[in-house]
């Protein structure tokens, strides 16, 4: 199989490409912009100096909303937004091809391809407007001109490279630092072999610090106040980072028969690729341990982190900087085993939940993605002078704000927002307090969303409803649009 791979190297890698756009550009933009796209979407439309002051105050770095900023001029549909994204993976199936050809060999190399542009989390957020297909592509940068620059000579166009590619990863997600720190424990286990490369490192390192220093002290506030506000997720157990392990390859959409078959093949080919790794001749360079500690570094430092903190970093998406090294480690382990070894034939099973879980995504709606722009339409359709359209939870409130210029305003009850009224505000919105907002008005569009609603929106609502007729509603299963009569008795 390994020689098979090596000779058809240079077919699997155009098979990969073009398996890969078709799985990134398929269905793109069937789902509505949820919460986090519209947040993407509506900070890039500021003008650049509100994106880099962070006038949103969100809590990632704005160089993703500054590229996405520019590319907003190309259109606003659901197809265009979310294509930067599909373009940064398939570079990243591109690139990850390349390091792992200079890592290990072509088989590998032909591997790696392959499983980048079918696992189903590489595809899912390749399809959204988010940062994280742009941070694979960086990590993958980071970590291949990092050990070039290590380990040969004549480097210097390498560690200029590897300051752009660190630095341009720190302004587009903080957990960029914990894939440094793996990549920096590699360097101190090897440092006897590699000490004449310190000097460089330690300057290296410098001049990475000294360009994220405009954006140090805006990463220690909101790092600072994220860690002390209000939990909203649960703190991580002992055993999250083999969960997170395992939705590092598969995502969130596979269905719940396949996750236990799915996990027990993922840790089964990465048990026996280090147990293989061992009974090899020992490699030069050790890249395997770089793979493991760009891998595990992040979630163990995270993990650390979060069960000393009152409120918890630990958000699995976020580790997709790690993802990278997790592809390369199983294809080393497939093509590097031994004879009468398990491996590939796991490798080989693999596929068969990642097919299911690409299914699943290709043809079930996706919870996370209520049909937001639906109901927009239904208000837009039917709205007239004298309404006001408000949202039980900004869940559909801020992405309202991105498909319609109809005023839409979010009710001030707890519960209902994760961002504050000047965020809104900025974005064209508000929160409001429902009396207030419907007095004086003719009719009451009003959005809900169940799966987001608490005992104090459920309140409102019940109020809403005992207090004026319903004239309509429209029900989706994950959103609802009601329309009630404010001039008339109940």
């Amino acid at each position: 199989m390994k020689a098979w791979l090596s000779r058809h190297h240079t077919l699997i890698l155009i098979a990969a490409l073009i398996i890969g756009a078709g799985l990134r550009w398929a269905r793109i933009g069937t789902a509505s912009l949820w919460y986090d796209e519209t947040f993407s979407t509506l900070t890039a439309r500021l003008s650049l100096a509100q994106i880099l002051a962070n006038a949103p105050h969100g809590v990632h770095p704005p160089g993703y909303y500054v590229l996405l900023h520019f590319w907003l001029q190309l259109g606003h549909s659901e197809v265009v937004v979310r294509s930067l994204s599909a373009l940064f993976s398939m570079g990243a199936i591109l690139l990850i091809y390349g390091f792992a050809r200079w890592l290990f060999d072509k088989s590998a190399a032909a591997v790696a391809a392959i499983a980048m542009a079918i696992a189903p989390f590489q595809v899912y957020f390749a399809q959204e407007v988010r940062m994280y297909s742009l941070i694979v592509l960086l990590a993958i940068g980071i970590m291949w001109l990092f050990l070039y620059s290590i380990i040969t000579d004549k480097s210097w166009l390498a560690w200029i490279g590897y300051i752009f590619m660190a630095t341009l990863g720190l302004y587009v997600h903080y957990f960029t630092a914990f894939l440094l720190l793996g990549l920096h424990f590699w360097y101190l286990l090897n440092v006897r072999r590699y000490q004449s490369k310190l000097m460089a490192l330690l300057v290296t390192d410098g001049l990475i610090g000294l360009l994220f220093l405009p954006q140090a002290r805006q990463a220690l506030t909101r790092t600072t106040t994220y860690l002390g506000g209000e939990a909203w997720q649960s703190a991580p157990s002992i055993l999250s980072p083999l969960t997170t392990i395992y939705y590092l390859l598969f995502g969130h959409r596979a269905p719940i028969g396949v996750v236990p078959i799915a996990l027990f093949l993922l840790l089964a080919i990465l048990i026996l690729t280090e147990w293989e790794s061992r009974r090899r001749a020992p490699q030069p360079h050790r890249f395997e341990w770089v793979l493991w500690l760009s891998l595990l570094t992040p979630l163990i430092t995270v993990m650390a982190i979060s069960l000393l903190s009152p409120r918890s970093i630990y958000v699995e998406r976020s580790f997709a900087v790690t993802s990278p090294a997790l592809i390369l480690l199983l294809a080393r382990g497939s093509t590097a085993a031994p004879k009468l070894s398990p491996t590939p034939y796991l490798m080989a099973a693999l596929l068969l939940p990642i097919v299911v879980t690409l299914a699943t995504h290709y043809l079930t709606p996706d919870p996370a993605k209520p049909p937001i722009r639906m109901a927009v339409q239904t208000i837009e359709a039917g709205f007239a002078a004298g309404d006001v359209s408000l949202h039980l939870q900004e869940a559909s409130g801020l992405p309202a704000l991105w498909y319609t210029s109809i005023p839409q305003k979010v009710i001030d009850v707890s519960g209902a927002t994760f961002t504050g009224p000047t965020t809104h505000r900025l974005f064209g919105g508000d929160i409001v307090d429902w009396q207030e907002a419907i007095a004086g008005a003719d009719r009451l569009w009003l959005t809900v969303m169940p799966g987001y609603t608490g005992d104090a929106q459920t309140a409102v609502r019940k109020a809403i409803e005992q207090t004026y007729p319903q004239v309509m509603m429209e029900d989706w299963g994950s959103i609802q649009v009601y329309l009630y009569d404010l001039k008339r008795e109940p």
